[in-house]
């Protein structure tokens, strides 16, 4: 009886541990689990590549304002779910909040597969929506951060993939690559 309630209990704990670790609305990983995850992934990618791309969601605020909260919470979850397609099976997608998301690509092959996957974000994120009679059209600002270009901690890749993200987000739209040690920006915008 003893074995069957700590097998019980324990089994418990793992459940809970989980679903501590996943945004209820998308089902995605949240922010709680994105530390501990992304330093697993450095430590075990050592010197190989990895990128993370930090998404904020363009025109999401009046989509939601426009169509109301249920609207704008069945558009998150497609999002969600858009962003899980382009995933790769050892990639993590994590929604932050709000209209942010991260997408962490485990295995580019160089520096222009991440951008490859940056404008699959894009071009992914911004096609339109049909929800319910609503048809909705948001875009997309994507940040990158590329380790160990950019850092081998995940303070320092956040915060620099933040900044980039920041740039991009003054033009509405594209992506733009953390900052060079020297200070050269590599920023691209959405194909006319």
């Amino acid at each position: 009886m003893s074995y069957r309630n700590t097998l019980n209990q324990m089994t418990l704990k793992q459940k809970f541990e989980q679903l501590a670790r996943i945004d209820p609305m998308t089902g995605l990983l949240n922010r709680s689990a994105l530390a501990a995850d992304v330093t697993k992934i450095v430590a075990g990618r050592g010197d190989a590549m990895i990128a993370v791309h930090t998404i904020d969601l363009d025109h999401f605020k009046a989509a939601n304002d426009r169509f109301g909260h249920p609207v704008g919470d069945a558009l998150l979850r497609q999002v969600a779910a858009r962003l899980s397609s382009l995933a790769g099976r050892s990639d993590l997608v994590v929604r932050m909040g709000g209209d942010e998301f991260i997408l962490v690509q485990t295995v580019p092959s160089s520096r222009g597969g991440a951008e490859a996957m940056a404008q699959r974000i894009f071009e992914t994120v911004s096609a339109p929506y049909r929800i319910g009679d609503h048809e909705i059209v948001i875009g997309a600002s994507i940040g990158i951060a590329l380790s160990p270009e950019h850092g081998k901690t995940v303070e320092a890749l956040l915060s620099r993939s933040d900044a980039a993200l920041y740039r991009a987000k003054e033009r509405r739209g594209g992506y733009a690559i953390a900052a060079e040690p020297a200070g050269l920006d590599h920023d691209r915008q959405r194909a006319a």
